[in-house]
């Protein structure tokens, strides 16, 4: 596209365009399949672990779980999953929007800045993971599998992710009807409406083939499965001074300031 900014030339584009399109559109259709195998026992699995959290606490002491929410991951998790269902439930929406410079920009920044947190997040995760040695004795053996997982499936994912939308821009292309029509032809098993694929950037058939695989692996990490659980106890908001003392301020504690809930009264 004339004006883009890119990495790669365009007639290299052009060659894997040509070379990978065939068979991206012969896997497409079946994502959705893909996608639930893979999602529903790897979800039941960090199900369990929330609930074994839940009962027994954290397997992460406060001090390690704070260093590796120092970007808090939760947001940018979260943030993204909400954005992706605005874009698949709501394609009218997303088409009118996209319609217009200004609202499209809207969208494409805020999606593009909760993959940017994401990426920030799993990265902290990494490099604690691999510059200090008492968050790799915390983690174990699995905190391994844990970076492994983070470093070969989902920074690759959102790197993909993150070029396609860069490149091809998203938002002017009907994203949210595509997808949504792609889950609804997979599942009543109607192969035969798909020439709309053939329309669309290989880097977005890419990215639809990757995202729901690589989402499913977040419940796979041990790691990112607590880690995606925002904690806001483990929030230090500074050392306050009362008369001659100091305290580390807690969020609760912040809360109960705010409302002026004195510690006399909460004792009684």
């Amino acid at each position: 596209m004339a004006g883009e900014f890119r990495y790669i030339p365009q007639e290299t584009l052009d060659d894997i365009t040509r070379l990978v399109n065939p068979v991206l559109d012969f896997v497409v259709p079946f994502v959705p399949y893909l996608a639930v195998l893979v999602f529903l026992p790897l979800f039941l699995r960090a199900l369990l672990q929330w609930k074994i959290e839940a009962s027994r606490g954290s397997f992460l002491d406060d001090d390690t779980d704070r260093k590796l929410r120092s970007v808090p991951l939760s947001v940018g998790i979260w943030g993204l999953f909400t954005m992706h269902l605005i874009i698949v439930l709501l394609p009218g929406l997303m088409q009118r929007m996209a319609a217009t410079e200004g609202p499209r920009a809207l969208v494409e920044v805020v999606t593009m800045g909760f993959a940017f947190f994401t990426m920030f997040g799993l990265l902290n995760v990494v490099l604690r993971f691999v510059l200090e040695a008492d968050v790799r004795r915390r983690l174990g053996l699995l905190g391994y599998l844990d970076v492994v997982i983070i470093a070969t499936v989902l920074l690759p994912a959102l790197g993909v992710g993150l070029y396609a939308w860069a490149t091809v821009r998203w938002a002017s292309v009907w994203t949210g009807t595509v997808m949504w029509q792609t889950w609804i032809n997979a599942f009543t098993f109607n192969f035969s409406n798909n020439e709309m694929l053939s329309q669309m950037p290989v880097f977005m058939k890419l990215h639809m083939i990757i995202a729901p695989l690589a989402a499913a692996h977040i419940f796979l990490s041990r790691l990112v499965t607590h880690l995606m659980i925002p904690r806001p106890s483990l929030l230090r908001l500074g050392v306050v001074r009362d008369g001659g003392d100091e305290e580390e301020l807690s969020v609760g504690k912040a809360a109960a300031l705010m409302y002026g809930v004195s510690a006399e009264k909460k004792s009684r």
